[in-house]
């Protein structure tokens, strides 16, 4: 702003000397007062149109970035001029090397995003954070306020840089409102898998998608099934340690989906609580509801054909279901998998 005001300056300086040689006093006079006028009306329309676009900048340009920024809490009410602070924010941020572009606003808003999850069809399209612990967000939303509401998290052992973990785990509250994890609890139902087979997951640094090849139950804590807890939330399995897991996984899954998961193969873990075996136990068992999603191999198509997929009607329960309904775990003889990062 400061350079093309004193364009303008120089450019009047010349017009009212160039005025002075050509007209007599009084003409010049008048003539300067003319520019004067003119020029400095010119100064002011510059002004405000480089105000206007700033402005404009500012505060739809984060609206507008991709991915989207994340809609605030309803639970909150978040500051009035929250995308006006952005613009310093966003100018003066050190970004990570070789970051995506698309994710310069929202990092400039919280440097602790790592990625955006979004399952095509439904409501669950949003950041993903990640910090040293699993506790912050669990109940503080994406600008660090307090809220039950939470925000979906990757499990802090995961890999922030480049290359995905063999096991991306990522968090989220299954809201009654429909909103954050509901969706994903819905994957209970065959019928909302054959329409929701794919989930898109942006990092930092590349672009991915899965086919959803399980959904199970489990618990949050070993005393629910026999002493035993299905470490499923393990990042960074080992090759020779992912049979185990293939079979936990397998057994366990309400329905078979078709879609096969290999030693070789990357998965990434949605977990979000449930209580739909509670009835069924007469408590509250503390459980969870996952969606694994394989990723998609070189070369192969994300056209799912989900005919395939068929209910388990015996599929692994915790052991308290079947100490309450009085049945033999028919997979009680199978050794406790635990996961191991070679």
């Amino acid at each position: 702003m400061e350079d093309m005001n004193n364009n303008v300056s120089t450019e009047l300086n010349d017009d009212i000397q160039t005025a002075d040689i050509q007209t007599n006093p009084e003409e010049n006079t008048a003539k300067k007062s003319n520019v004067v006028f003119g020029v400095i009306c010119a100064v002011l329309c510059v002004a405000i149109c480089l105000t206007s676009l700033l402005s404009v900048f500012n505060v739809t340009g984060f609206m507008n970035s991709t991915p989207e920024a994340p809609v605030a809490d309803q639970e909150q009410n978040q500051s009035s001029n929250i995308y006006m602070q952005m613009f310093p924010r966003y100018a003066a941020t050190k970004y990570p090397a070789n970051m995506a572009q698309s994710f310069n606003k929202l990092y400039a808003a919280n440097n602790d995003v790592v990625g955006w999850l979004y399952i095509p069809g439904t409501n669950v399209n949003t950041p993903v954070v990640q910090t040293k612990d699993n506790k912050k967000y669990l109940r503080n939303n994406f600008y660090s306020s307090n809220t039950n509401y939470g925000t979906t998290y990757a499990d802090y052992r995961c890999n922030k840089g480049p290359t995905l973990s063999t096991n991306t785990v990522l968090f989220g509250h299954n809201m009654p409102s429909g909103t954050h994890f509901y969706d994903v609890h819905r994957y209970e139902n065959i019928e909302w898998y054959k329409t929701h087979p794919t989930i898109e997951y942006n990092t930092l640094y590349g672009s991915y998608t899965f086919l959803v090849s399980n959904v199970f139950y489990s618990t949050g804590t070993k005393k629910y099934d026999g002493g035993y807890f299905f470490n499923y939330i393990y990042p960074n399995i080992g090759q020779s340690s992912m049979n185990g897991y293939i079979e936990q996984i397998t057994q366990r899954s309400i329905y078979n989906t078709g879609i096969d998961v290999r030693p070789t193969d990357k998965v990434i873990t949605l977990s979000t609580c449930t209580h739909s075996l509670d009835g069924a136990c007469g408590m509250d068992i503390d459980g969870r509801l996952v969606v694994v999603g394989r990723l998609l191999r070189p070369g192969e198509s994300a056209d799912v054909d989900t005919s395939k997929a068929k209910d388990n009607p015996n599929y692994r329960r915790p052991q308290i279901w079947y100490d309450k309904k009085g049945k033999t775990n028919p997979y009680a003889k199978y050794v406790s998998w635990q996961p191991s990062s070679k």
